[in-house]
């Protein structure tokens, strides 16, 4: 990747620390592995918003394949997650995939164990975050690898919330409330945070993150006892309510990319997002670029608390290609491809391994606009927090309990507590059934 493309892609020259000991187009030129021996290894892969970060996994999936005598056919599909389910489902089609949260759990006797293969990652690149050990982990051994996780944060406008008196992004919820209001009653364009099931993931980011904020959770550290029905609970849909009542009414309509819409035709002050919408911005919409920045997320009385958004690598059980697959993840975790990745991602992708946080070339290092949003995973959580990531916590989030629960409310279908009641009896029938 030239210094121009980094230039053009916002990136700074801190890419060239990340690429260096890589070829011209980002690719190692590392032969370490399995050969393929004329045959072809395939994959399905989550897709993105960046189109770059697509190029370049093609790019390296053909350096690697090249020097191990075959081909490497990634797919990136918008549905990946069904079609992995799909394929798991059927033992049959490809030998790797990109998964989703925690699915390593619900596909864990599925998949090949990477155990060898993530404590040598670990070991050489300062040791995983605790949340990837979560995701990945089913009973002691490793059955994805963490590959990355996608920074949600606050894509905000720095000149809407000016003009009404607001210089930084609020650092507590019940402030951004308050900034909700004002925008609201100037009517300039309003907070605008996804929270239905059409936007389940950029909706369950919100949810999880503000309900245990406010010190609530959907089961207890036993993994087994559901606590939904609860006064912090209450306490958190209620600063929901109070936040919809003077936000943009599409919240309760947004699908994945709707709100990355609204925010980059200047219909909307601030939504949630990975920084995606900021890439998208400076080719679309360069005014609206210049005048936005990004922001952790809110606290609450239970402090700052975030669901990890998390992307790992598996090999499927029915492969006749494990060695080379094992191969091809250990190249695409090296240091030079990793690193590569994150940069064009600008957090899209950001690694999971904790030598990364100070590399000059990872995003929130090299450009102010992303300052700050580096270690999110610190203290990031798995969908079921403060209970273990299990099969059962993954089943509740794609059953979208959560979401649903506050989407109840503020489309003022359900009451409170009635949308709380709903969603006890849901996680009971998940994790007590």
């Amino acid at each position: 990747m030239s210094r121009r493309r980094a230039l053009h892609l916002g990136l700074g020259a801190g890419l060239a620390v990340a690429l260096a000991g890589c070829g011209e187009d980002g690719t190692s030129t590392s032969t370490g592995g399995a050969s393929l021996g004329g045959g072809s290894l395939t994959g399905l892969m989550r897709a993105s918003f960046i189109p770059a970060i697509h190029e370049l996994q093609q790019k390296q999936a053909a350096a690697w394949a090249e020097a191990h005598d075959g081909a490497v056919e990634l797919t990136f599909a918008k549905e990946w997650r069904e079609q992995i389910a799909a394929v798991v489902e059927s033992q049959a089609g490809e030998d790797l995939g990109e998964l989703f949260a925690n699915q390593a759990h619900i596909y864990a006797d599925r998949l090949v164990d990477l155990t060898d293969l993530c404590e040598e990652i670990g070991e050489r690149n300062g040791g995983w975050y605790d949340v990837a050990k979560d995701a990945c982990v089913v009973d002691g051994r490793w059955r994805a690898i963490p590959r990355a996780y996608t920074a949600h944060v606050m894509n905000w406008r720095t000149d809407l919330f000016e003009q009404v008196g607001f210089t930084e992004f609020p650092v507590s919820w019940s402030q951004l409330v308050e900034v909700a209001t004002r925008l609201h009653d100037a009517k300039l364009p309003r907070v605008s945070l996804t929270m239905n099931q059409a936007g389940p993931n950029d909706s369950a980011s919100v949810a999880y993150s503000l309900l245990w904020s406010y010190g609530a959770a959907e089961v207890e550290a036993d993994g087994s006892t559901v606590a939904i029905n609860s006064s912090q609970t209450r306490e958190a849909i209620k600063l929901m309510q109070e936040l919809a009542a003077v936000s943009a009414p599409e919240i309760s309509s947004y699908d994945e990319g709707g709100n990355n819409t609204s925010f980059l035709a200047g219909k909307i002050a601030v939504t949630q997002n990975a920084t995606s919408i900021w890439y998208t911005a400076q080719e679309q919409a360069p005014e609206i670029a210049e005048k936005m920045s990004h922001a952790r997320y809110p606290g609450g009385p239970a402090g700052r608390q975030q669901l990890v958004e998390m992307n790992s690598l598996a090999i499927f059980g029915h492969s006749k290609r494990i060695e080379p697959a094992t191969a091809f993840y250990r190249y695409l975790m090296e240091p030079e491809q990793l690193a590569a990745l994150a940069e064009i991602a600008i957090t899209y992708y950001t690694p999971l391994l904790r030598n990364y946080e100070s590399l000059r070339s990872m995003p929130w290092n090299s450009e102010p606009k992303l300052d700050g949003l580096g270690g999110l995973a610190a203290d990031g959580r798995m969908p079921g927090w403060p209970g273990p990531a299990s099969r059962r916590s993954a089943q509740a989030y794609n059953n979208q309990t959560i979401v649903n629960m506050f989407a109840r409310v503020i489309s003022g279908s359900a009451s409170i507590d009635e949308a709380v009641r709903a969603a006890e009896d849901e996680l009971k029938k998940v994790y007590e059934g």
